[in-house]
């Protein structure tokens, strides 16, 4: 994404904010002078943005426009169960998107958003069950999304040269994304 800019030209301070950060979570650069895509509020540009519109979605579909897509093939969630709260990864394409620490309670709305956010072609939701807390969360969350998939969270959060998240719970939830798959 190194190869592709962003222009923001936006009047709205709080939606500039708000989009920079999510275009950057993305990894995608933002330029405030030249780049391959001009987004605006005022109706000019590539892509011409409401004031009113989500700005989460709006993200979404430039991050889709750049990489020259309608939708993500594979949306991945995967979920690492903790001793008081869940971690949830959002991977797309093999891209980290967003992250969540929740409770088990707010999880099915939480993912449900994800997946309404998001358009893709499959979607694959894998659970950690390496301990009585991963049990529980995938019998609760089975309920809402019976193609959940129970996955054996062994050796999630080890560090590797393939997975450089710092943070280890979210580490393994990523693991468990990929490993939904399968």
């Amino acid at each position: 994404m190194k190869d592709k800019k962003v222009v923001l030209k936006l009047e709205d301070p709080k939606l500039f904010t708000t989009l920079y950060r999510r275009l950057r979570g993305f990894g995608v650069d933002v330029s405030y002078d030249s780049g391959s895509l001009v987004v605006s509020d005022s109706g000019e540009g590539d892509i011409p943005i409401s004031r009113t519109a989500d700005p989460s979605e709006t993200a979404v579909s430039i991050y889709l426009r750049l990489l020259n897509k309608e939708r993500f093939d594979e949306l991945l969630i995967g979920i690492d169960t903790n001793q008081d709260r869940l971690t949830l990864a959002v991977v797309a394409d093999g891209q980290l998107l967003e992250s969540e620490e929740l409770e088990l309670e707010e999880t099915p709305g939480y993912i449900t958003r994800v997946i309404e956010r998001y358009p893709h072609r499959r979607v694959y939701i894998g659970v950690g069950v390496g301990n009585g807390g991963g049990r529980k969360a995938y019998e609760y969350l089975k309920k809402f999304f019976p193609h959940a998939k129970k996955v054996n969270e062994s050796k999630t959060n080890y560090r590797t040269p393939y997975v450089s998240i710092k943070d280890k719970d979210l580490r393994a939830a990523y693991v468990i994304a990929i490993r939904s798959t399968t």
